[in-house]
């Protein structure tokens, strides 16, 4: 199934309809959006339910901060890094995972953006060098 132009300008249109003011996706408007499309079914509406079921997981995916630590982080660490997260980006969903392999420090994954952090990395640095 080929996702035309056209199409993929819909679906941004219809992505803009579930964003609200702030920029913050609303899963209700989603949900309302979706099931519009599958009743009244347009012309290549299945097209257009993919762009734009596309759109809502890659914009979920940058709202999504995934903070992996060499060992399980206590509440207040965990708040003073939503509060530093929350000041740059607000309406972040937290996944917290902890990895042994990364000796010490956190990795922080925001969308596409990774900060590392961890002594395995830079153990990994200098003996590059």
């Amino acid at each position: 199934m080929k996702i035309t132009k056209d199409i993929q300008a819909q679906a941004r249109r219809l992505m803009r309809l579930c964003m609200s003011p702030e920029g913050l996706l609303i899963e209700e408007n989603v949900r309302k959006v979706a099931a519009g499309i599958t009743a009244s079914k347009p012309r290549n509406y299945i097209a257009l339910l993919t762009a734009f079921t596309n759109l809502v997981r890659l914009e979920q995916e940058a709202r999504t901060a995934t903070i992996t630590s060499a060992v399980p982080l206590s509440d207040s660490e965990k708040n003073a890094i939503c509060a530093r997260l929350n000041a740059r980006k607000p309406g972040l969903i937290y996944n917290w995972q902890v990895n042994p392999d990364l000796i010490g420090g956190i990795t922080v994954c925001v969308g596409d953006q990774v900060t590392d952090a961890s002594i395995k990395s830079r153990i990994e640095r200098l003996s590059r060098i």
